[in-house]
């Protein structure tokens, strides 16, 4: 199966709960998923393929009509579907700092490791099943 039907399909089953008030946007939200996924090292506008998809996508992300939460929702309820097929799973934990120092017209951000470096921290946890197949993400 080629990288672009995987993907698809992967995008797909992973936002299957997805409920973005209208099916036209569940649609769009899995083609850019699968856009970006396909191609995880290239920018939005190389991923889109054009000006016009790129505009689209940004335009997507900055809709009145749904929340970002949605989507994690619907993604975390993947989660836990996959996570009830497995006796037992690990939960992987990491911690990583985005510094973002050098960009002075970031606001709000707090110390990292010391008092002139300034960013923010990210605490994830992933759920692996026993034989090492990640499950999806638990909390971030």
């Amino acid at each position: 199966m080629e990288v672009s039907k995987k993907m698809e399909k992967w995008a797909a089953q992973e936002l299957q709960y997805a409920d973005l008030g209208d099916t036209r946007r569940k649609k769009r939200l899995i083609s850019i998923v699968e856009n970006l996924a396909s191609q995880p090292s290239t920018s939005v506008p190389q991923a889109s393929g054009n000006l016009a998809a790129a505009s689209a996508t940004y335009d997507f992300w900055n809709s009145p009509y749904f929340h970002p939460s949605d989507i994690i929702a619907a993604q975390a309820k993947s989660t836990v579907e996959r996570i009830k097929e497995h006796p037992i799973v690990l939960a992987v934990q990491d911690t990583t700092s985005l510094d973002f120092t050098t960009q002075k017209a970031k606001k709000g951000m707090g110390y990292l490791d010391y008092k002139k470096s300034f960013g923010l921290k990210v605490h994830t946890t992933l759920g692996v099943s026993a034989q090492g197949i990640p499950l999806g993400l638990i909390n971030q």
